[in-house]
């Protein structure tokens, strides 16, 4: 029986997470004395409190409404101005940046360079679509950034941060604690967004922050990547890059040259960011955490709350919930004694774990090892997944066919009608079936790379330990190549006609382009619910095409706010349309289209 904090509409179960302006809450939302359903509560501190909050948060209502409930900004946003304000939106699982960071740099887990930029790419999406609505973000910091268990990013705190940013005049704990991403140009919005977006990157890849008014120069030249467990120097592309975030020099005068570079830095480079493997990187180093949540979450189901109802507050009398109601004073008292048995037990088996890990076996890479032990598992349960969905494929193609002889044998129109409208609700879930199952395809593939890749490390590792000093294999060529010249830059041919060819090529450059667009399904779930049916829907989106035409990713500019299905069912036909690849220099090259529109039309 667990007890609860009564606020406004939520009662907080757990807080998951503390920063400069609160904290950020697991909090039930009831149905009388039942579950209704999980949310995530922002609180906010004292310092924020007494500095306005309560009395400037509704102005946050207006920025909510211009960024129109995207799921990057937290879906189902709400705010409570009450006597104690706060706000809300739906739960993810998960925590926020800052707290990974924190945890990688003290369990000295490698963050690659990958993992940076597949959390700087959707950061920047949210900047990017804020700016584009005529609003700044201003206090961008890790403590901004919610990194689910599935690998994807949200700015929680985007609704809200121009009102926060007014406030830190009032608040200086808030804002020391802020200001190594505060140290951009004040009266530029765009590049103080982009310059804290710089310094988020920075902590990623080194696990220190920006120095406060600091040579920034000299502290690009000195940084290497600690945060993959390395002490080589940033790559020469990051650090241009980051020059022009932090630097003030070649500064990007619009969001559309910042998002250009940013591509090129994301694509065209030798990195492969990916939500995949932002997602297992999350289950390795929040494994417990999400495993503790899970269980708290079904525990707080099954919950009965009537001492939270208005008919239950009497028995309360602000005890907990289960000595009032329940009766069971003394056996919460044998529960916290067992918990304290239970918690000196792991202690015991954590301290005997860690004697084991540094002296009782070979130096290997730990993170490694736990790594490969990850993919396994994670390995079973993408198999499990796959037998679940091909089970469920072959039933869904069962059915269509019985319907299909049903149909064909029945002679009323009435029932023809009736059966009709079924077969069309079974091709629909047979064609999501097919795309679960093509997604799976794709993470066992992904997973079974990433696999390799880490045995191939771990054998490195071990042969480094090894008396014998290991065989250095030649260089190969295109490394060396690459190393000779700028990235992403090919090396012309010295002939007279280079440069007049370099400008009839310039010429004809084009981006990306739709060869056949696959007209989207109406998803299933907006039928069922019957949401707004009978109005028109738009999902705008670009794909990132590859050097042969296929669709690499998918990214969506403006969707359809609801769990209803329409941005997936977009996504799914973009994934499924046929493309040509960007021409750049006359050769083709990896490249996004220009914006593309899916309709879906309101069904009579």
């Amino acid at each position: 029986m667990g007890t609860y904090t009564r606020l406004g509409s939520y009662l907080l179960a757990s807080e998951l997470a503390n920063d400069p302006f609160g904290s950020i809450h697991r909090a039930v939302v009831i149905a009388g004395s039942n579950f209704d359903r999980h949310m995530l509560v922002r609180t906010f501190s004292e310092e924020m409190f007494q500095a306005g909050m309560n009395a400037h948060l509704a102005e946050a209502g207006r920025v909510v409404s211009l960024l129109g409930g995207a799921r990057i900004y937290g879906m189902g946003y709400r705010l409570e101005t009450a006597k104690t304000p706060h706000v809300a939106w739906d739960y993810v699982p998960g925590r926020s940046l800052a707290q990974l960071i924190e945890k990688a740099r003290q369990e000295q887990i490698p963050f690659g360079v990958d993992h940076a930029l597949t959390v700087i790419q959707g950061v920047a999406q949210g900047i990017v679509q804020m700016q584009a609505k005529g609003v700044s973000h201003g206090v961008l910091s890790p403590y901004s950034v919610w990194v689910s268990f599935e690998g994807a990013t949200q700015l929680v705190d985007a609704p809200f941060a121009a009102i926060a940013k007014g406030m830190l005049a009032k608040a200086p704990m808030a804002k020391r604690k802020l200001a190594p991403y505060l140290q951009g140009p004040e009266n530029n919005a765009l590049q103080t967004d982009l310059f804290a977006l710089g310094a988020v990157l920075y902590e990623l890849l080194t696990f220190e922050k920006l120095p406060v008014g600091g040579d920034l120069q000299a502290t690009l030249d000195q940084a290497t990547l600690k945060a993959a467990q390395e002490e080589a120097p940033l790559p020469t592309e990051i650090r241009a890059f980051l020059g022009r975030l932090l630097l003030g020099r070649q500064p990007f005068a619009t969001v559309e040259d910042f998002s250009t570079e940013l591509e090129r830095v994301l694509y065209d480079g030798e990195y492969s960011p990916t939500t995949f493997n932002m997602a297992f990187f999350m289950h390795t180093l929040f494994r417990e955490e999400n495993d503790r949540d899970a269980a708290a979450m079904k525990a707080e189901q099954g919950d009965n709350f009537l001492g939270y109802t208005a008919a239950g507050e009497s028995l309360r009398s602000g005890a907990t919930r289960a000595e009032h109601i329940d009766g069971h004073a003394d056996e919460q008292v044998s529960q916290k004694n067992r918990t304290v048995l239970i918690g000196g037990g792991l202690a015991a088996v954590v301290i005997l774990g860690l004697g084991y890990m540094f002296f009782g076996r070979p130096k290997v890479d730990p993170a490694v090892q736990a790594q490969l032990a990850e993919f396994q598992r994670i390995k079973a349960e993408i198999e499990q997944q796959k037998a679940d969905l091909d089970a469920k494929a072959r039933a869904e193609a069962d059915k269509t066919a019985q319907l299909q002889k049903q149909l064909g044998e029945t002679k009323s129109s009435e029932e023809k009608a009736k059966l009709q409208k079924q077969l069309e609700e079974s091709q629909q879930r047979k064609q999501e079936v097919e795309r679960q199952q093509k997604a799976a395809e794709q993470r066992m593939a992904e997973q079974r790379a990433a696999e390799q890749r880490l045995a191939e490390q771990k054998k490195a590792a071990e042969t480094k330990v090894a008396a014998a000093p290991p065989v250095p294999e030649a260089p190969k060529p295109q490394p060396m190549q690459e190393a000779s010249r700028p990235a992403a830059v090919p090396t012309p041919v010295p002939t007279p006609q280079t440069a007049a060819s370099r400008q009839v090529a310039a010429v004809n450059d084009q981006p990306a382009r739709v060869v056949n667009q696959v007209v989207p399904i109406f998803p299933l779930r907006a039928v069922q619910m019957r949401w707004e049916t009978n109005l028109d829907h738009i999902v705008r989106l670009k794909v990132f095409v590859g050097e042969q035409g296929q669709p690499l990713k998918v990214s969506v500019i403006e969707g359809v706010s609801g769990a209803f299905g329409f941005d997936e069912a977009a996504i799914d036909a973009a994934n499924k349309s046929s493309f040509a690849p960007a021409i750049r220099d006359g050769k083709p090259v990896r490249g996004w289209t220009p914006e593309i529109v899916y309709k879906f039309p309101k069904r009579r």
